[in-house]
């Protein structure tokens, strides 16, 4: 093996640095938006402002188990004339979710889901369109370049209607900097920091501190 092989192989195996435990702030680059999130302690919490369209503002609060294994979402969405809440955690025998609405958010898919005995026990829960969740997973995954592509069952809180939809997501870190998420989704690639931080997507959004 040649030297700055063997540079390659030791950067992918080598444990992750810790995540941060100071505010952080993700700039969308696809439309004017903002999230920051406090990721300090088992308890994290953040807040969005997207405009468009559709603009909205969301602010959630998140339960985390040892290992970075989110257990239980808070989250809650305000746009013009209208209020979505949602609660969902998971226990030991599987995932209870229950749902606000108040005004007319027009053709936005309800909040929640009716199909809970379809979301896996053990499925991985995600907040669209959150980065931090996706460091999450990486952390509750173990995933690293050996280990190859790793599909999981989630379940996905869709923003902002915040339904709650299951479904199958395929993680692949293609290298110590590099993370490919494929699935029920269009494929994404991200560009990560050393403790697995998502820090860019193309024509989507930048990690600014």
């Amino acid at each position: 093996m040649t030297t700055t092989g063997a540079r390659g192989a030791a950067l992918a195996e080598r444990p992750r640095a810790d995540l941060p435990v100071t505010p952080m702030v993700w700039q969308r680059t696809d439309r004017v938006g903002t999230e920051l999130v406090f990721p300090r302690g088992s308890r994290p919490s953040g807040s969005a402002i997207v405009a468009g369209s559709r603009a909205y503002t969301l602010t959630w609060n998140a339960e985390i188990a040892p290992g970075s294994d989110v257990t239980s979402l808070h989250v809650r969405s305000q746009g013009d004339g209208w209020i979505r809440e949602l609660r969902i955690h998971r226990a030991e025998t599987g995932w209870s979710c229950r749902a606000e609405h108040s005004g007319d958010a027009g053709d936005l898919a309800f909040a929640g889901t009716e199909q809970l005995d379809a979301i896996d026990p053990a499925a991985v829960l995600l907040l669209a369109d959150s980065p931090i969740f996706i460091a999450w997973a990486v952390r509750k995954l173990g995933l690293t370049v050996k280990s190859g592509p790793v599909t999981v069952p989630v379940v996905r809180v869709q923003v902002p209607s915040l339904a709650v939809v299951p479904g199958s997501v395929t993680y692949h870190l293609v290298s110590p900097q590099r993370l490919r998420i494929t699935g029920d989704r269009p494929a994404a690639t991200f560009e990560l920091d050393e403790a697995g931080m998502v820090v860019y997507q193309a024509g989507q959004l930048r990690l600014a501190r």
